[in-house]
């Protein structure tokens, strides 16, 4: 007798399966005749293609199979989990018929970029935008570990909702901040000098009163991160999956009479990985 619970995780099994699109390419080949693909064993997809040679120099030039994808099998053969110059070996051997399925690969993360913003039908300006739309963006991962689609779509709203938000405000702030930045330094530093202690500009005032803004807006950023990876990881435990928060690394402007960038690393979002 199989319980309820176990119908329902077959059940959910079945649906993520069901949602990954595979992509199917028949070619004729003889033996020891280059296909004109290139393959890479990646630690979190598998067997990926890596390049396809283009038509008429390559026999798949023209099909569906595109770099990125995750190959599947050979004839009816899953191949999948081989190393990658094992299956070179087997594609240059086949006479014949040739199948070879694969599937999309969409990275193991829910990402947003915070310097970027839109506007609203409305005429509303929203500040940062999500790297995918939330009917692309369902990683490979979840797919495969059977996380249901209601679970992907509340973890991409909490990114969406509770990550970006703050993310796009310090952004903002950090690009205000170094245009003052540039006015300070000519008006103050380069110009004036700096003003004995006690006698501080309005304008130096500002400028302290941005930097220390800027702490608490990196702190709220560094907060909400934590608690969204936290509520996110008790979603995933069950499907073996946990979340770490998704760094991107760039550097500071250089402004006006500032003569070196420095290395940054900002958070944009979470990554997922399998819990072995």
């Amino acid at each position: 007798k199989t319980s309820t619970t176990t119908k329902q995780s077959i059940a959910t099994q079945i649906n993520a399966l069901s949602i990954m699109t595979h992509y199917t390419a028949t070619i004729t080949h003889f033996k020891n005749e280059p296909i004109g693909i290139g393959l890479a064993n990646d630690p979190n997809y598998g067997l990926v293609i890596t390049s396809i040679a283009p038509a008429p120099e390559g026999a798949l030039g023209e099909s569906c199979l595109k770099k990125g994808m995750k190959l599947l099998t050979i004839n009816n053969i899953d191949v999948s989990g081989l190393p990658s110059k094992e299956v070179v070996k087997i594609l240059k051997d086949v006479e014949g018929k040739l199948v070879l399925s694969a599937q999309n690969v969409v990275p193991a993360d829910i990402t947003f970029e915070a310097g970027k913003h839109y506007r609203r039908p409305d005429g509303v300006v929203v500040h940062g935008t999500m790297k995918n739309d939330i009917n692309n963006a369902t990683p490979t991962i979840f797919k495969e570990a059977g996380v249901p689609s209601t679970t992907y779509s509340r973890i991409y709203k909490l990114i969406e909702r509770d990550m970006k938000p703050p993310a796009a405000a310090l952004r903002i702030h950090e690009i205000t901040l170094d245009r003052e930045f540039g006015s300070y330094v000519v008006t103050q530093m380069v110009t004036g000098g700096m003003i004995g202690y006690g006698t501080e500009s309005r304008h130096e005032k500002k400028f302290y009163e941005m930097v220390l803004k800027s702490a608490h807006l990196e702190r709220n950023v560094d907060l909400k991160a934590m608690e969204v990876m936290m509520q996110v990881n008790a979603m995933l435990a069950k499907y073996n999956l946990m979340a770490t928060v998704a760094l991107k690394q760039g550097k500071t402007a250089k402004s006006q009479g500032w003569n070196e960038k420095y290395e940054t690393l900002n958070v944009v979002g979470l990554k997922f990985h399998q819990i072995e």
